[in-house]
This record gives structure tokens, C-alpha cells and sequence, in this order.
């Protein structure tokens, strides 16, 4: 008859299945979004309070069969595993949307193989992530979360950055804030956005009220490439 002690230590092996599992095909992504050593610690913190709810679990259970307490070391483990996923899923659900029009400038411009800020010699604003919180970071690492203002709004791109100021005058003059932005990765061209730092929604309604106000139709929104 197995122990104790080895009932919980095979089920919370059995608990922390579903967590590397999860991390290959979700929680990578957003624990590479920026690496910080809070998001490591409260990513571990999750890993081991998953392994000690298996273990908790096939404790309770006087089941002889190792197998079969793996088996129960997994089963709680995995739900709450689902729900997180579940809650970030449903909370991001809103970017799949078909208000961004398609366009060549978001492979031209932007392409997404590209991570690595051009350097600037110029006093130009550069492409950034919002600066997250303590809080923020443990909710990555030990929740899966993200945070959602990471949308651009852009109203054009240059190939000069005489152009591109050009342009963001013009755009000043019919009442929007614009600005030129150095250029993004390995892009050469110099974009001008309208909005910055924003969640989904905002971008959307901002671009509406944009077109309505007489920019450009192929204003578009853009976001950072997912890390890889």
C-alpha cells in the first residue's frame, strides 16, 4: 500500500502536468511578452501551489493504483488551469475583429518578424509597451494576464520624416493629436499615430472618429508582435 507521503507527492507530479503543458501552448506568450523576475517568481508560485492542490487531492483519496492517483493529481489542477485560460481567452475574445482593414501596410510597415527597436538619432517618439505594475507583473506570471492597452492607432507611413511631420500637421489642423514615430524593427518608414496606448475598443472608435473627421480610410490599428 502506498504512503501518504507518496500519494501526494505522485499526485502533485500529476498536478503540475497540465501547467507545462499550458506553458508551451499559452503561458509562454505572455510570460516572454517582457521577462521580469516578479513575473518568474509569481509564474513558480503558481507551478507549486498547482503541485500541492494535486497532492492535496490523491491525499484524500485512498486509491492504491499510482496511475490512478496520478490521474486524480491532474483532474483539479486542469480546471483551474481551464478557468484562467478561460477568463483570458474571453477577455481578449474582442481582437478578433474585422474593423482593422486590411491592408500591405501591415506587412510592409510592421512586419511581425521583426522585435528589435531601430535606434534613433533623432528626438522622435519610439513604439513602447506600457510600463506594468507590481501587481501587473504577478497577474502575468501567476494568472496568464496581459495588459490590453497595447493598441496604436496610425494615420499613414513615410518614407521621410519630412513627410511624415507634413502629414501630422495636416492632421492637427482638423483637430486630432498626431504624432511621428521612429520607425518600428527593421521598417524604414516613419509612421504617424493618432493614438497611442490604447485597449482594443478605444482604437476602434478612435479610428472610426477619424475617418468620419476626414483622415485617411486606411487608418489603421496596430499592436506589437507576440512573442515567439
Amino acid at each position: 500500500m502506498l504512503s501518504d507521503r507518496t500519494r501526494f507527492l505522485v499526485g502533485g507530479v500529476g498536478g503540475i502536468a497540465p501547467v507545462l503543458i499550458n506553458l508551451f501552448v499559452i503561458d509562454l506568450a505572455a510570460i516572454l511578452v517582457q521577462v521580469t523576475p516578479l513575473v518568474i517568481i509569481s509564474y513558480l508560485i503558481r507551478v507549486t501551489a498547482l503541485f500541492f492542490v494535486g497532492g492535496f487531492v490523491s491525499y484524500l483519496n485512498k486509491e492504491k493504483d499510482p496511475y490512478k492517483i496520478f490521474q486524480l493529481g491532474i483532474a483539479a489542477p486542469a480546471l483551474i488551469t481551464a478557468i484562467i485560460n478561460g477568463n483570458n481567452v474571453a477577455a481578449s475574445k474582442p481582437m478578433a475583429t474585422d474593423s482593422t482593414p486590411p491592408s500591405v501596410y501591415h506587412i510592409t510597415i510592421f512586419p511581425t518578424s521583426a522585435y528589435a527597436q531601430v535606434p534613433d538619432q533623432n528626438t522622435l517618439k519610439q513604439f513602447s509597451r506600457p510600463k506594468e505594475t507590481a501587481v501587473q507583473q504577478f497577474s502575468r506570471g501567476f494568472l496568464g494576464t496581459t495588459t490590453k492597452n497595447v493598441w496604436f492607432v496610425i494615420a499613414g507611413s513615410y518614407l521621410t520624416e519630412e513627410e511624415a511631420k507634413r502629414q501630422a500637421e495636416q492632421i492637427r489642423q482638423k483637430g486630432f493629436s498626431a504624432d511621428v514615430y521612429a520607425p518600428y524593427g527593421n521598417t524604414q518608414y516613419y509612421p504617424v499615430v493618432i493614438g497611442v496606448m490604447l485597449t482594443l475598443p478605444e482604437a476602434q472608435q478612435l479610428r472610426a472618429k477619424a475617418i468620419e473627421g476626414g483622415l485617411r480610410r486606411d487608418t489603421y490599428l496596430w499592436t506589437f508582435p507576440e512573442a515567439r
